[in-house]
């Protein structure tokens, strides 16, 4: 049975970012260890620092 499609605003919007080699690096490294998707980490990164940086 394919899974319900989910509604346009709960979609994740793709986009291109561009890091430094040694960014990518220690990245790739964390989401060995973490068994996570580069995806994922950064979208956990982008939240805390706009929790921390929220007016």
């Amino acid at each position: 049975m394919a899974r319900p499609k989910k509604d346009k605003e709960e979609k994740y919007i793709r986009q291109n970012i561009s890091m430094e080699p040694e960014q990518l690096k220690r990245v790739i490294d964390y989401c060995l260890r973490e068994d996570r998707p580069i995806s994922w980490v950064v979208r956990q990164a982008l939240n805390d620092y706009l929790l921390r940086n929220s007016a």
